[in-house]
């Protein structure tokens, strides 16, 4: 009798102790699940970092260049204040009426062309032939 309680213990405590074993392995198999899913989603966070680290390197590189041709532009601005000041626009109108004349007339004109060019709605087109709908 004594064996039979043994033989029940025993299988009782190898019941349990499998129990046990069943459910550190799908502990397991549940830690191997989690550690890919952060293993991929550190992955994905890394290569959004890389991508935020070249926007930002490429937008500070943008500001170096607006930085430089603002510092060329101030200086045409400066160049230009000199020139107006050497000159007396009321005096030389008065002795050169043509000559004034003639410079407002060819800025005007440069500044219409410009004008003409930077508003051309064309200017961005890759394909200038557009079919006719119609025609179809």
């Amino acid at each position: 009798m004594a064996l039979v309680i043994l033989a029940g213990s025993f299988k009782m405590y190898y019941d349990k102790t499998q129990a046990e074993i069943e459910a550190f392995h799908l502990q397991l198999e549940q830690s191997i699940q989690n550690q890919k899913t952060l293993e991929s989603t550190i992955e994905q966070q890394n290569e959004n970092l890389k991508q935020a680290v070249e926007n930002q390197e490429m937008m500070i590189s943008q500001v170096e260049k607006l930085t430089k041709e603002n510092m060329v532009a101030q200086n045409e601005v400066t160049d230009i204040r000199k020139k107006f000041s050497r000159h007396s626009i009321d005096v030389l109108s008065i002795r050169k009426p043509k000559l004034i004349e003639n410079i407002i007339n060819r800025g005007t004109k440069s500044v219409l062309n410009d004008l003409k060019d930077i508003t051309d709605e064309t200017q961005f087109d890759k394909n200038t032939d557009i079919p006719d709908a119609s025609a179809s």
